[in-house]
């Protein structure tokens, strides 16, 4: 497995059809898919507004719309938390490349875009063709990702388990849930967007091991393709 940055400074961003973006958002923060399939993508951020701006004025880009926002600003985070349906076509080739997803922590920051891709060298190579059709890229720098990078005591932070243990235990995963997102973030003693974070980061972890990571998430037959 294989994985790349590919970055734009941010004032050349404006050159494609996300520039509006740039006067809406300071800063975003990808954190994981909400639902990714080859005609829908729906991803969770965390996003710092300018002034005067919020979430709902991305509705008027045309690859965007806001789903829903699951955390507001407080008086110690400027930060929002949104679900965004997003179609812009280098998301969309993403979605459509097997063995390929965007990593979380991909951010939009002063600097500029920091995309990164983690999958197979080919699909890696597809999306970063992709990417420099749109729009050549400032710098692009790849890594490999070794075993130690999705197993053992590196695969979840010690707060991202806990917040894990507490809303399984809660009743977070069960169907219907029995606990909200604002009880469980009382409970823990802990802001509903730092909650939202760590549970959206450790099921990104857990997901992408099982599907991209250490076989032994897996039963025999899966792994050897029975």
């Amino acid at each position: 497995m294989r994985e790349v940055t590919i970055f734009w400074k941010r004032h050349r961003l404006r050159q494609l059809s996300i520039g509006p973006l740039l006067d809406i958002v300071q800063t975003a923060v990808f954190l994981g898919y909400v639902e990714r399939n080859p005609k829908i993508v729906r991803i969770m951020l965390r996003v710092e507004c300018l002034p005067g701006m919020d979430p709902y004025d991305l509705n008027e880009l045309d690859d965007m719309e806001v789903d829903e926002i699951l955390a507001d600003p407080t008086p110690l985070d400027d930060s929002w938390m949104i679900i965004l349906r997003q179609q812009h076509p280098l998301t969309m080739l993403s979605a459509r490349v097997g063995k390929a997803t965007i990593r979380p922590g991909s951010r939009l920051d002063a600097e500029g875009l920091h995309y990164i891709v983690r999958g197979s060298p080919i699909s890696i190579r597809i999306i970063v063709n992709g990417a420099r059709m749109m729009l050549r890229p400032d710098r692009i720098s790849a890594s490999g990702v070794s075993p130690e990078d999705l197993s053992g005591n590196r695969l979840l932070s010690d707060r991202q388990m806990i917040v894990l243990q507490a809303a399984h235990a809660a009743g977070w995963y069960d169907i219907p849930r029995r606990i909200t997102l604002g009880d469980l973030a009382r409970e823990l003693e802990l802001g509903r967007s730092t909650v939202s974070e760590h549970l959206v980061r450790a099921e990104a972890a857990l997901i992408d091991q099982f599907l991209n990571g250490d076989p032994s998430f897996m039963d025999e037959d899966m792994v050897n393709g029975d």
